[in-house]
């Protein structure tokens, strides 16, 4: 199957956080960037790749959901087939824009639609996507601190080498940019008035 999406649930972080470096990240921290397009294009995790800093911007002018975090990296799994060992990947997590609102069924109701959006573009490529939901204890300044949930998009791109997985990673970002702003994905995560 090209591609394959899972979900799950973990304890998040905060936000915002400083910079992260583990076995698994290297994240410069949480920058806001909620209606700021041209700190976005500054982001250094969108350094590498062209699509990523375009997702960025693109969120960074959105209303309904905002980027709390984003990364990219490589490695290898071995036990795959050969035309799959090699892997580029990472995520981005996001969050509702009334974050304080926003409730684990609107979550779940964006993965469903994000992952039916998101299998018109796999076409020949073999993708992963893993939905993770996560609380997340936002502490941002000037704004009420409040547990809410959010989702981190963790995206995986194989092929035969990590030239042509990060050329993958690349057109995967793109549809990832696209689904979340198809209207009945970011809809999902709007909080509305009853």
């Amino acid at each position: 199957m090209p591609l394959e999406i899972s979900k799950t649930f973990k304890e998040g972080i905060t936000v915002p956080y400083g910079p992260i470096f583990d076995d698994i990240r290297s994240n410069f921290g949480f920058t806001d960037l909620r209606g700021r397009p041209d700190r976005a294009e500054e982001v250094f995790e969108g350094s590498s790749s062209s699509a990523l800093r375009e997702l960025l911007v693109r969120m960074a002018r959105e209303r309904s959901y905002f980027s709390l975090g984003c990364d990219l990296g490589r490695h290898c799994e071995d036990e795959q087939p050969q035309m799959r060992r090699r892997v580029s990947g990472g995520y981005i997590q996001v969050a509702s824009m009334n974050y304080a609102e926003a409730s684990t069924g609107q979550y779940d109701a964006f993965c469903d639609a994000f992952g039916e959006e998101l299998s018109l573009y796999v076409g020949k490529q073999r993708w992963r996507i893993e939905l993770q939901g996560t609380y997340v204890q936002f502490n941002i300044p000037r704004e009420l601190p409040v547990k809410a949930p959010s989702m981190w998009i963790w995206f995986f791109a194989s092929s035969r080498t990590h030239g042509r997985s990060d050329q993958s990673r690349e057109k995967l970002l793109a549809a990832i940019g696209e689904t979340l702003h198809a209207d009945h994905v970011r809809e999902c995560l709007i909080c509305r008035a009853v």
